[in-house]
């Protein structure tokens, strides 16, 4: 057998164990760099933008229907790892060390949860077929991941959001503009994979624009979420308006 029918017969278990190899990275790296003293408002928002980019293993999933499954067992197991960590049947000192606001690890079960389980979510619904499930996971993972930090540095104009949280109009901006291009990043290249041209084709039309209405749309939400919320507004608002421009979702059982 060679290497390309070896390749083609295991590829999807070649992709998780990639993700899983990159993943272990991350933790390892972000908690040795809070052990080495860095903030952890650094390392939280570190592996949130690193994580979700796991995304971008799913170009080297097979065309199966079952392959979104493969797809979604890393963050499922993670979710529970973050549940179990949380609620201490389980230690995990390495991830609330370079996870928690608090140090506490019952903060795993928050919006590090919710991160989780959405990403498994939008693997087994939406799937890497069409754009919107990436196109929601970018502005997750860059778009929420970059806003807190370019408030903490650039934020000048203050607002508050629902729950009482000081948010910052920069940070907001940050937001949108990081969505936004690696919504359009990922969208070129899983377009190019299809052979076909997502951002400005006909197969999805206007979809450069669209997805300048839900990083806008993300947008509001994340600056109106109370903390720890944002993980699970922002995706709920834009599966809704997703749905609204076309998405099709994915039957479970098949």
């Amino acid at each position: 057998m060679s290497f390309i029918e070896w390749y083609n017969n295991y590829q999807d278990w070649i992709m998780l164990v990639c993700m899983i190899v990159v993943l272990v990275v991350i933790l390892a790296v972000f908690y040795l760099l809070s052990k080495k003293g860095m903030d952890v408002f650094f390392t939280r928002k570190g592996v949130h933008i690193s994580g979700g980019c796991y995304s971008f293993f799913w170009l080297m999933a097979s065309d199966n229907s079952w392959a979104r499954w493969v797809g979604a067992i890393l963050p499922f197991v993670t979710a529970i790892i973050f549940l179990f960590i949380g609620l201490k049947v389980i230690p995990g000192r390495f991830m609330v060390d370079s996870m928690s606001r608090t140090g506490e690890p019952f903060d795993l079960i928050k919006g590090t949860l919710f991160y989780a389980l959405v990403m498994t979510l939008l693997c087994i619904f939406i799937w890497k077929d069409q754009p919107w499930g990436l196109i929601i996971i970018m502005t997750i993972a860059w778009g929420d991941g970059i806003a807190p930090i370019a408030g903490r540095y650039f934020g000048k104009h203050k607002y508050r959001t629902i729950g009482g949280v000081e948010k910052s109009l920069e940070g907001s901006i940050a937001m949108f503009i990081f969505s936004v291009a690696f919504s359009y990043l990922i969208v070129f290249l899983f377009g190019f994979v299809h052979g076909e041209n997502w951002l400005f084709g006909a197969i999805y039309p206007w979809l450069w624009g669209k997805i300048l209405i839900l990083a806008f749309a993300a947008t509001i939400a994340e600056g109106l979420s109370p903390t720890d919320f944002d993980n699970l507004t922002v995706p709920i608002v834009m599966v809704l308006i997703s749905w609204a421009m076309g998405l099709q979702w994915l039957n479970p059982l098949l």
